[in-house]
């Protein structure tokens, strides 16, 4: 699967699922530590989808390998290897004028990622991509709860999160 695509292509295909969580992360304006506590389950959640086996279709399945084969090659592991993808998606964002901006440049990659999918996939592979990178996006939102005090009068999803999830379901062209 990996074939079909030139190096520069493939490569945005990798960044694409922590850019959706970098997305997600920036959605709201929160305190330092409830932002840091959002990006380090982020980071862990697509960790855990790299050890998923049940991704349907050739190119999620093929994505998630490349990336669980770059994670195995890296001399971190464990939880160094997460503190370390944190710490590089802190220095991307630290790249931003603004939390916008950083939106903006995800859902900018994200129209990419579907341009090199209309081009070099099926529509059935393109799709189940899309879809996995959604439902990544979805289990980012969803694994810190916002707003309320000590848990009371919070929400899985906050409203600012939801406009977000709707900007990456309109860029990768799937329902939400």
């Amino acid at each position: 699967m990996r074939e079909n695509f030139a190096d520069e292509e493939w490569t945005t295909l990798l960044q694409a699922p922590m850019q959706v969580v970098m997305a997600v992360c920036l959605a709201d304006r929160v305190d330092p530590v409830s932002f840091l506590q959002e990006l380090k389950s982020g980071v862990a959640i697509v960790a855990e989808e790299l050890q998923r086996s049940d991704v349907v279709g050739d190119l999620a399945p093929a994505l998630i390998s490349s990336l669980a084969e770059l994670d195995n090659a890296d001399a971190l592991q464990g939880d160094q290897l997460l503190l370390k993808k944190q710490f590089e998606l802190l220095g991307l964002i630290q790249t931003f004028k603004s939390s916008k901006e950083g939106r903006d440049y995800v859902i900018a990659n994200l129209q990419k990622v579907v341009a090199i999918l209309d081009v070099k996939a099926t529509g059935a592979q393109a799709s189940e991509l899309k879809q996995w990178l959604m439902s990544v996006a979805i289990k980012v939102a969803e694994a810190y709860r916002e707003g309320g005090v000590l848990g009371i009068g919070s929400s899985r999803i906050s409203d600012k999160e939801n406009e977000v999830l709707k900007k990456i379901s309109e860029a990768l062209g799937v329902k939400y």
